[in-house]
């Protein structure tokens, strides 16, 4: 019996292996793995929260555009499930958390400064209605120049306080209609900022007069300086603008 040698053992050469040096190469399975990245995807939701996220600062302008970060965090969840359940196919993780922190921590800034803003709002208000109070016990108690230290520059400078003082007696003793006894405030007031700077308030001051029923309304103004308290700015309907005089007749 003749023994063949392995090595005399003709093999069956590809001609293109001569040329073609990759096919020497091992095939790899494209279902076993990701061997390259053409298989992963950017999760289109990953970067529409991304692009929320940066849009939420948007919502410092208006408190309407909070939906934008609320739709972006929205956003963001829906696309780390999608990235979670897509078996590698997806990536963008990043890009959603990036979104979520975004529209997250806006959200939660803007949050905490309406509730800090309201907090010193009621304290303004809390103050406001001390100063009709306490307005209202001067001018009953007939002391003028205490009620007068009530007011800001701007107004002492309109209304001298001899001024001040005749219009409150002119008020308070005369024989038309009885005392005021009693000043303030009806509960309702717009806050602004004027172009100094500083917080205004509009309000109603509600008059009583002692023996009778029922509230007269006087519109006011307050106004605080930074650093400085609320003073009352104006109350047109008690301090009416001196009249201008009439200019004489040309001939």
């Amino acid at each position: 019996m003749t023994r063949t040698n392995p090595s005399e053992v003709p093999v069956h050469r590809d001609p293109a292996a001569d040329t073609d040096p990759l096919l020497h190469l091992h095939k790899m399975s494209t279902t076993a793995g990701l061997g390259t990245q053409e298989y992963v995807a950017i999760n289109v939701t990953a970067v529409v929260a991304a692009l929320f996220g940066v849009a939420s600062m948007l919502a410092m302008i208006n408190n309407i555009l909070l939906i934008i970060p609320i739709v972006g965090a929205v956003l963001a969840f829906v696309a780390l499930a999608q990235i979670r359940n897509s078996n590698g196919t997806q990536t963008g993780k990043g890009l959603a958390i990036i979104g979520l922190l975004l529209c997250g921590g806006i959200t939660a800034g803007l949050i905490c400064t309406k509730m800090v803003e309201g907090i010193h709002r009621t304290q303004d208000q809390r103050s406001i209605a001390g100063i009709c109070d306490q307005f209202g016990s001067l001018v009953a108690q007939r002391k003028y120049d205490d009620a007068y230290a009530l007011f800001d520059a701007d107004f002492q400078d309109r209304f001298k306080l001899d001024q001040f003082k005749i219009r409150l007696a002119s008020l308070q003793e005369n024989k038309v209609s009885p005392p005021i006894d009693e000043i303030t405030w009806n509960g309702l007031i717009q806050f602004q900022t004027d172009e100094g700077g500083s917080d205004t308030a509009e309000t109603v001051m509600k008059l009583h007069y002692k023996g009778m029923t029922g509230d007269a309304r006087a519109g006011a103004r307050f106004r605080k300086t930074e650093g400085g308290p609320w003073k009352i700015n104006n109350i047109p309907d008690l301090f009416p603008p001196p009249a201008t005089p009439a200019a004489p007749p040309q001939r």
